[in-house]
């Protein structure tokens, strides 16, 4: 990806611009927009004690921002650090909240494409619970691809049938002659974009419509809010509405529609193959002036929670996170005092008892809240703010609650 050599790239300033081919348009230069070095090159691969945690493999990151197509990527990014195992334990499948939105999504998009008695294909399906939803709402063939996948993970679904591989999703896999192909979380782990999409194009025989439906991070909440935790190794690529749409189109896809869900954080895109084109650029202005606002609001957010965490230990307060996801390790890695909590909570039971990268802090269960009794409990994602709170009282406990915004 990079004409530049690695260690002018880990030199360049924020603002730089530095001779990078982007991943998405091929554009010759990115700006950088933001610098991490020395951070965890995983954010939910689960650990077995705090030695291990804190002795954890680093990478660098630069993210680069294409002023040609709106992309941004981090340009020194070295996919062999990483590790998809059976360890990686990505699943939010055990929150009501996110349960409603998945299953919602799958009879949506069952209904939108008319996919019943069908084949889907599932590019990074994790442990397969979407995967298995859309089976079984839909009585459709399955097949889902993953080398994190464990199949203890998943029972045999009602309707339809299932099968998983434990691999990556490449031009070796084979033709995707199925009806719908869903990738949810997975493009932001992918370096080379444009790559991967037109593989995913040429995969699809001539005259099928195969309809895609792609969900990922919004790019544009995260230069809205400042939102660091949002900014981490595993995620090498990050899209807003407007490049999203001009990859797939630039990548032989019809795109029908590109909307933000689950609280305007993540982008749902649909597609089917069509003529290549070059999507409209009328929101680069615009999102320019975010990008060049968004390193004085990191520092402002970065500061300002460190500020916070501070003063509740400074006050003897027991500090507690709720999530030990992705977030979580990208907002302690950037504060920079694993001290100021006392425990990472986490309602997915295969979590607790183990650690998160970084971090010496032991998971543990919402249960165990009563025992340590919190002072504050800061909620990795403003959605589940709810959840959480009815949790906590159903426990008899008033901790203060507050959460990443």
């Amino acid at each position: 990806m990079s004409a530049a050599s690695p260690d002018t790239l880990l030199r360049a300033a924020i603002g730089d611009d530095v001779t990078v081919a982007c991943p998405a348009c091929g554009a010759s230069s990115l700006r950088v927009i933001e610098r991490q070095t020395a951070i965890p090159v995983h954010n939910t691969l689960m650990l077995d004690d705090a030695t291990t945690a804190v002795a954890f493999a680093t990478g660098d990151l630069v993210l680069g921002w294409c002023g040609a197509c709106g992309f941004a990527a981090n340009v020194v990014f070295d996919e062999s650090k990483l590790d998809y195992s059976s360890s990686y334990e990505e699943s939010q499948g055990f929150s009501g909240t996110f349960n409603a939105f998945a299953r919602g999504l799958a009879k949506e998009w069952i209904d939108r494409f008319d996919v019943r008695e069908g084949d889907v294909v599932e590019i990074g399906c994790g442990k397969g619970d979407f995967l298995k939803l859309m089976v079984e709402l839909g009585n459709n063939r399955g097949l889902g691809f993953d080398p994190a996948f464990d199949p203890a993970r998943v029972d045999t679904p009602e309707r339809g049938s299932l099968e998983v591989r434990q691999e990556r999703f490449d031009h070796s896999t084979g033709p995707l002659d199925v009806d719908f192909v869903c990738c949810r979380h997975t493009l932001e782990h992918i370096d080379r974009v444009h790559d991967f999409v037109t593989t995913v194009r040429a995969a699809i025989p001539a005259g099928r419509r195969t309809a895609l439906g792609f969900e990922l991070p919004d790019f544009e909440r995260i230069l809205d809010e400042g939102a660091f935790w949002d900014v981490y190794y595993e995620h090498c690529s990050y899209f807003t509405r407007g490049s999203l749409r001009r990859l797939f189109e630039r990548s032989g896809f019809e795109v029908h529609d590109v909307r933000l869900v689950y609280g305007n954080q993540y982008l749902i895109l649909e597609a089917t193959p069509g003529k290549a084109t070059d999507g409209q650029t009328d929101d680069l202005p615009a999102l320019a002036e975010k990008v060049d606002a968004f390193p004085d609001r990191v520092r402002t957010k970065v500061e300002s929670w460190r500020r916070d965490l501070a003063a509740w230990k400074a006050g003897g307060l027991t500090t507690v996170l709720w999530g030990s996801g992705s977030k979580a390790v990208g907002f302690l890695t950037a504060v920079g005092d694993h001290d100021a909590v006392t425990s990472v909570v986490d309602i997915n039971p295969h979590k607790q008892g183990r650690f998160m990268p970084g971090c010496p802090q032991p998971i543990v269960g919402p249960e165990d809240l009563k025992t340590i009794r919190p002072d504050v409990v800061v909620v990795m994602n403003p959605i589940y703010l709810d959840e959480i709170g009815a949790d906590l009282r159903s426990m008899d406990l008033e901790p203060r609650l507050t959460a990443l915004t």
